[in-house]
């Protein structure tokens, strides 16, 4: 790819995920990047303080920029469900001001949503698929969506599916950790993940960037996989006990039925066919998770 095609970008929620690995990828390919934070200095260095609660927009009115990559957000799904008034101020009113002002000033927006604005009851809805979030996490991202359809928002929408870091975290970590020290782990037989990695997701906004793209595009693996199958594929390839890793059914109190969907695939074959953007199984996309684990020393096997 040519260097520096997206020109200067901002990258809001630069210390996110999705907003880190963004702001990688797009230096690696020669653009000027600003990036923002709510927690700017030792935890963002370089970052602009921008605090989606109570935005003040004055920082970012010397500069302009090409393309905007709008990352940050309150992702947790219970702390939207259980602070609704407070999440959507910031991942609804305040996002979609910040959205406007760029767009203003002729800045190309790319918004990160979520699979999350389904209810999981169609099996791989594609981009014109009737939306029907049932958390108020999904209804917040489809407010942000809708919104930009209905001001006409120079802006490509990218929903994603379960983004996964490039090093051990969360669930995983937890897995392997236990594995390693030769303890029992417990793993979902009734919920389902759809995953893509987040260097993944990274070049599939800066594609949308550069392509000056607008609408809803879908991006995640071309499968699912159950969760307990994917801490058994975890154990094989880390040379840990199989045995171990036993299923079991996720409860309500455990994980509330709103946030676990029955079908958790999109139709990717839009950004596939346009970008194009390849789209990995959902065990390919483990196995190279899992590849870049720690080997376990040796008593753990």
């Amino acid at each position: 790819m040519e260097q520096g095609r997206s020109g200067r970008a901002l990258v809001v929620g630069g210390d996110s995920l999705v907003g880190s690995a963004l702001k990688l990828h797009c230096r690696k390919l020669g653009s000027a990047v600003d990036t923002t934070s709510r927690r700017p200095g030792v935890e963002a260095p370089g970052a602009v303080f921008l605090d989606l609660g109570d935005p003040d927009f004055a920082a970012l009115q010397n500069n302009n920029y090409d393309v905007a990559f709008i990352c940050a957000a309150v992702t947790s799904m219970q702390a939207c469900q259980g602070e609704p008034a407070r999440s959507r101020r910031i991942n609804v009113d305040n996002t979609l001001d910040l959205m406007r002002r760029l767009a203003d000033r002729g800045t190309h927006l790319v918004f990160l949503s979520s699979s999350q604005v389904f209810d999981g009851e169609t099996p791989m809805p594609d981009e014109a698929a009737p939306t029907a979030p049932k958390n108020e996490y999904g209804s917040q991202k489809l407010a942000v969506e809708e919104a930009i359809e209905r001001d006409a928002l120079p802006a490509a929408v990218l929903r994603v599916t379960k983004v996964l870091a490039d090093h051990p975290v969360g669930v995983f970590k937890g897995w392997f950790e236990a594995l390693a020290k030769g303890e029992p782990v417990q793993a979902a037989t009734n919920m389902a993940l759809s995953p893509v990695m987040v260097g993944d997701v990274a070049e599939a906004a800066e594609r949308l960037a550069a392509g000056r793209h607008r609408g809803i595009w879908h991006f995640g693996s071309s499968d699912e996989i159950v969760y307990f199958d994917a801490a058994r594929l975890m154990a094989v390839m880390r040379q840990l006990p199989v045995s171990l890793v036993q299923g079991a059914e996720l409860t309500e109190g455990q994980v509330p039925e709103i946030y676990r969907h029955r079908y958790v695939t999109l139709n990717c074959e839009k950004i596939a066919r346009t970008l194009p953007m390849p789209i990995r199984s959902a065990r390919d996309i483990l196995d190279t998770l899992f590849a870049g684990f720690p080997q376990p020393a040796a008593g753990a096997r």
